[in-house]
């Protein structure tokens, strides 16, 4: 089970604080960046808890998943707070990073926080130039289908028992805005619409074809 080191001195993820304050003003609860260990790259997706979520201790800051470039079937999911990075099992750890378990006695999640430290960003970068990346963030913003990425439509979500609109949730700003950025700004003012995603490829629509359904409704 994961474990946490009460004895906390000076801040090791310095950057940290700074990216989970650029996130929540930029109203983010996802972000990804690349990192290399031992010689192999791989992406790291953080997502933020959200309210309702249970965390593993007071400490935990955000949830992270390790994703190899080379085959992004193959991750590893854990989480961080200011000094560490954690995950289920040393076991768990040692096979998906390719690490000797020679020394029972080392701090293997310690070892990499240390190289972990210096590939976290200071800020949200909104511009995902990597397709790798913006498909990854894109499956894992919103939880209910990872599969459904190819937008078809954009709808209006009704309004509440009291008569005020309901509002677009983050994580569905979060996924249009990553897989379909031209198509989120023409109408990411209205919090009152949702973008709606399939599964089926085919089923996914260009930015004319939905503006043009929306339009008619």
């Amino acid at each position: 089970m994961m474990t946490q080191n009460n004895k906390k001195t000076e801040i090791l993820f310095k950057n940290l604080p700074s990216l989970l304050r650029d996130m929540k003003e930029k109203e983010w609860v996802i972000d990804s960046f690349p990192i290399t260990y031992k010689g192999e790259k791989y992406i790291v997706i953080l997502t933020l808890y959200n309210e309702r979520e249970r965390k593993p201790n007071d400490y935990a800051k955000a949830k992270v998943e390790f994703i190899s470039w080379n085959n992004t079937k193959n991750s590893i999911k854990g989480y961080i707070d200011f000094y560490d990075v954690r995950f289920e099992s040393a076991r768990e750890f040692c096979i998906f990073f390719d690490v000797e378990r020679g020394d029972a006695n080392r701090d293997f999640f310690k070892d990499f926080s240390r190289n972990f430290s210096f590939f976290i960003p200071k800020m949200k970068v909104l511009d995902k130039s990597c397709d790798i990346e913006r498909i990854l963030i894109g499956r894992r913003a919103e939880r209910n289908n990872p599969n459904a990425i190819y937008c078809y439509d954009v709808r209006r979500n009704g309004t509440k028992e009291d008569g005020s609109p309901n509002k677009r949730s983050i994580e569905n700003s979060n996924k249009a805005q990553t897989l379909r950025p031209e198509l989120y700004e023409t109408y990411s003012i209205d919090k009152n619409l949702s973008f709606f995603f399939s599964e089926l490829k085919g089923e996914g629509k260009s930015d004319d074809e939905i503006k043009k359904g929306f339009s008619k409704r």
